[in-house]
Order: C-alpha cells, then structure tokens, then sequence
C-alpha cells in the first residue's frame, strides 16, 4: 500500500473506533498494533471456525488477537501483515465424553482480517 507505516496504523485503529469494536490489551508501537476483540457468539461464528471441534460446544462469547504489522517496503510503500488467533468459551454438548473445561482454540475464516483489509483498500492504493 501507498503510505507512511504509522499513518496506515492510526488509520486502522480509527476504523476499530468507528465500528466500535470491543477491544482490549491495546498495544502500539511504531509497526505494530495489536489487540484483543471481545465477540459475542455470532461475532466468533462469524471470524472463527467453531464447526471443527472433534465434539459440539456451545459457545457463549470468545475472543480474537489481532496483530498488525507494518513495514516499510521502500518508494513509499508500506507491507501490511495481519494474523488474527481465537479462542471461544463454550461447553461441550457430549453428555458421555465431555471434554474438561471451557476455553477453545479456533482457527480464523480470514473474515476479520479481510475486513481489515478492505477498509485499507478503500482509502488507500494496492501495490500489485
């Protein structure tokens, strides 16, 4: 993307503020932003697999780490690196073979990063 590196951070935290995402563990520093986003359950079955687990769980909230990367790439471009990791809480539905505890690693659908993406294609230039 066409950019300064902290201009394309300040502008995506802005985007976070206006969808009011619920964040947390808000950190910052020249490249690199990262956060905590509490979702609801239709949040995290949107953003992360629920559907993978070896048995059903019933989720009720979960969480995503979002990390943003930003480097400089030279001729005013800057290389943009987004990883989103989740983790839903639920309890599983297995009356006979309940897994112990409550907490669920899940992997992304890409949707958040993509939505991330997106609003960073819409203000500024793709690189191809």
């Amino acid at each position: 993307m066409k950019g300064e590196p902290i201009e394309v951070q300040e502008f995506l935290q802005s985007f976070a503020r206006e969808q009011e995402w619920r964040i947390g563990e808000n950190h910052a520093s020249e490249d690199t932003w990262s956060f905590v986003r509490y979702l609801n359950t239709e949040e995290l079955e949107k953003y992360a697999d629920t559907k993978v687990l070896l048995e059903a769980v019933k989720f009720s909230s979960g969480k995503s780490a979002v990390a943003v990367r930003t480097s400089d790439a030279g001729n005013g471009y800057v290389r943009v690196q987004i990883t989103a990791r989740f983790q839903g809480e639920g309890k599983s539905e297995d009356k006979v073979m309940a897994q112990p505890g409550n907490i669920w690693t899940l992997a992304s659908r890409g949707v958040i990063e993509q939505e991330l993406l997106s609003a960073l294609q819409s203000r500024y230039k793709r690189t191809e």
